[in-house]
C-alpha cells in the first residue's frame, strides 16, 4: 500500500500553470522593496494625471469643434468629418492588428522561456493571464483613446452615448486581440499583418478618390454619424460577446503554442519595449519590421545600369519594390494631405491643413529613405562601389527625389483639384521635394545613440543626453524646408507662383547643405 500510495502523493504536489505563476508572484512579492501604499500612491497619480490630460483634451477638441462652425465651409470640401473619423479609425485599428501580429499577442519573455516552458505544468494555465493581460491592455488604452472622440462626436454629448461609445471601442480592440490569438494558437499569423496593412492602404486610397471625385462625394455628403443611444445599445453587448468568445478559443488552444514560436515573440516584445524605453525609433522599426521571406527566385535585368553611381540607384529601387510595407506606406503618405484639406471642418483649420501636408510628406520620406537606412545599418557594401562618399550619398538620392516627386505633385495636383489651381499646388509639392529628399537621406543615416557619454534620467529611465537632436535628424530639414508651403496654406487661396519659386530655392538651398552634412559626417574616422 505504501508504494501505491508514493505517486497519488507525488501527484498532488504537482503544480499546474495557474500555481506556477502564483508562486512565482509571491515570491515576487516578498522579496519586492516597494510597500502597497507607494503602489496605490502611484496608481492614484497615474489616473489623476491621465484624467487631466483626458478632461484637457476633450476640452481643445470641444473649442476646435467650436471654431470650425464659427467659420463658412469651403466650397473645395467634399468629405463629411465622420467619414475621415472613420478611415482614422480603420486605420489605427489595423495597425494595432499588425503589431499584435508582429509581437505576438501570447509571448514568453527569455525569463519565462527558460523557467516556465520547460516545466511540466499546463502551458495553458501559464500563458492564460498573458493573453489577459494583453487583452485588458489593448481594451483601456483604446478606450482612453476613444474617450475624447467621444465627448466630441455630437452636438450635445451625453454620460450614456459617451460610456457606449467608449465600451464599444474597447470590446472592439479585446475582440482584435482574441482573433489574432486564435489564429495565433493555430500557426496562421503569417498573413495578418499584410492583410491588415492592405486594408488600411485600400480604405485610404478609397477616401482619396472620393474627396475628389464630385459624384461620389455628393452621395457620401449625406451621410451623418450613427446615434449611438439607438445603434449603440445593441452593438456594444454584441461586440462584447464576440469579444469573449475569441478570447475563449484563443485561451483553449494555448496549449498547441511551440516553445520556439513563444520564444521569438517575447525577444521581439522586449527589443520593442527596450527600444521604446530608449526612445530609439530605429530599433523599434526594426523591431517591428517584415518577417524574412523565402526570397523568390526571378531574375531582374538592368540593361540601362551602366556606371556605378546607377548601380546604386537601382539597388535601392529594388529594395523598395521588395518592401511592400513602404509602398503601401506611400500610398497613405499620399492620401493624408488630401483628406487633411478636403474634409468638412478641417479644411477651415489652416494648422491642420499644412499640419496634414508635413505629416503626409514626412511619411513619405521615410518610406523613401528605407534604403539609405539598410546602407547606415550595412556600410561595407558601398565601399565595395568605386565611389567617394559624397558619390554615394548623391547616388542614394536619386530614388527617393522620384518617389517624392510623385506623392508630392500628386497630393498637391488632388487638393487643388476642382479649383482651378490644381498646377499651382501641384508645382507647390514639387518645390518641396529637395528638402524631403535630404530629409529622407539624412534621416537614413543618422548616427546611433551614443550610450557611451552622459546619460540623463527621464521617467522611463535613463537616456543619453542629446537623444531629441538624434531623434529629429531628418524631420528638421524637412519641416524647414516646407516653410514657405506652410505660409501657403496659412494665406488661402492658390499659391503664387512667386511662392513656388521662392520655396523650390529655399528647399534646394537647405536640402544641399543638409546633404553636405551627412557627407562630411560619413567622411570622418571613425574611433
Amino acid at each position: 500500500m505504501t508504494a501505491g500510495a508514493a505517486p497519488v502523493a507525488t501527484r498532488e504536489r504537482e503544480l499546474d500553470g495557474a500555481q506556477v505563476r502564483r508562486l512565482t508572484s509571491r515570491s515576487a512579492a516578498a522579496r519586492a522593496t516597494t510597500t502597497l501604499g507607494t503602489r496605490l500612491l502611484d496608481a492614484w497619480s497615474t489616473a489623476a494625471s491621465t484624467a487631466i490630460a483626458l478632461a484637457m483634451l476633450g476640452g481643445w477638441l470641444a473649442s476646435v469643434r467650436d471654431t470650425i462652425g464659427s467659420r463658412p465651409p469651403t466650397p473645395g470640401s467634399a468629405l463629411p468629418g465622420p467619414l475621415t473619423a472613420t478611415v482614422a479609425a480603420v486605420v489605427a485599428l489595423a495597425g494595432l492588428v499588425a503589431m499584435l501580429d508582429r509581437l505576438g499577442p501570447v509571448s514568453a519573455s527569455p525569463a519565462a522561456a527558460a523557467w516556465w516552458l520547460p516545466l511540466p505544468a499546463s502551458r495553458q494555465g501559464l500563458l492564460r493571464a498573458e493573453l489577459l493581460r494583453v487583452a485588458g491592455t489593448c481594451a483601456a488604452v483604446i478606450a482612453l483613446l476613444s474617450l475624447p472622440l467621444a465627448m466630441t462626436w455630437t452636438d450635445r454629448p451625453s454620460v450614456g452615448t459617451v460610456l457606449l461609445a467608449v465600451a464599444g471601442a474597447a470590446a472592439t480592440a479585446a475582440g482584435l486581440v482574441g482573433i489574432v490569438a486564435l489564429l495565433q494558437t493555430r500557426g496562421a499569423t503569417s498573413r495578418v499583418a499584410p492583410g491588415a496593412g492592405a486594408v488600411a492602404v485600400a480604405v485610404c486610397a478609397i477616401a482619396t478618390v472620393a474627396a475628389v471625385t464630385a459624384p461620389l462625394a455628393r452621395s457620401l455628403g449625406h451621410l451623418r454619424p450613427p446615434h449611438l443611444p439607438s445603434g449603440g445599445v445593441l452593438w456594444v453587448p454584441a461586440a462584447a460577446v464576440v469579444a469573449v468568445l475569441f478570447l475563449v478559443l484563443a485561451e483553449r488552444g494555448l496549449g498547441r503554442l511551440e516553445a520556439r514560436t513563444l520564444r521569438v515573440a517575447g525577444s521581439t516584445a522586449q527589443f520593442a519595449a527596450a527600444s521604446v524605453l530608449s526612445l530609439d525609433t530605429r530599433d523599434l522599426g526594426r523591431a517591428l519590421a517584415a518577417r524574412r521571406r523565402r526570397p523568390v527566385a526571378r531574375r531582374w535585368r538592368f540593361r540601362p545600369v551602366t556606371r556605378a553611381w546607377q548601380a546604386v540607384a537601382a539597388a535601392d529601387l529594388l529594395l523598395l519594390a521588395r518592401s511592400p510595407w513602404q509602398l503601401g506606406q506611400l500610398v497613405v503618405a499620399t492620401g493624408v494631405p488630401v483628406l487633411a484639406a478636403r474634409t468638412d471642418g478641417l479644411d477651415r483649420l489652416p494648422p491642420v491643413v499644412w499640419g496634414g501636408l508635413v505629416v503626409g510628406w514626412a511619411l513619405a520620406a521615410v518610406a523613401a529613405g528605407h534604403p539609405a537606412r539598410q546602407a547606415s545599418a550595412a556600410p561595407g557594401i558601398d565601399r565595395l562601389v568605386p565611389l567617394s562618399a559624397a558619390q554615394v550619398v548623391a547616388a542614394h538620392c536619386v530614388v527617393p527625389a522620384l518617389l517624392l516627386c510623385v506623392v508630392s505633385g500628386t497630393s498637391g495636383l488632388l487638393i487643388g483639384a476642382g479649383s482651378g489651381s490644381a498646377l499651382a499646388w501641384a508645382a507647390l509639392g514639387l518645390a518641396a521635394v529637395p528638402a524631403w529628399t535630404a530629409a529622407a537621406v539624412r534621416g537614413g543615416y543618422r548616427p546611433e545613440l551614443d550610450w557611451s557619454g552622459p546619460v540623463m534620467s527621464t521617467p522611463m529611465g535613463a537616456v543619453p543626453a542629446g537623444v531629441g537632436a538624434t531623434l529629429v535628424q531628418g524631420l528638421d530639414v524637412g519641416i524647414l524646408g516646407s516653410i514657405l508651403a506652410v505660409v501657403a496654406v496659412h494665406l488661402g487661396g492658390a499659391p503664387s507662383w512667386g511662392l513656388v519659386v521662392g520655396q523650390l530655392a529655399w528647399a534646394l538651398t537647405l536640402g544641399a547643405g543638409a546633404v553636405a552634412l551627412t557627407v562630411r559626417r560619413l567622411g570622418e574616422p571613425r574611433t
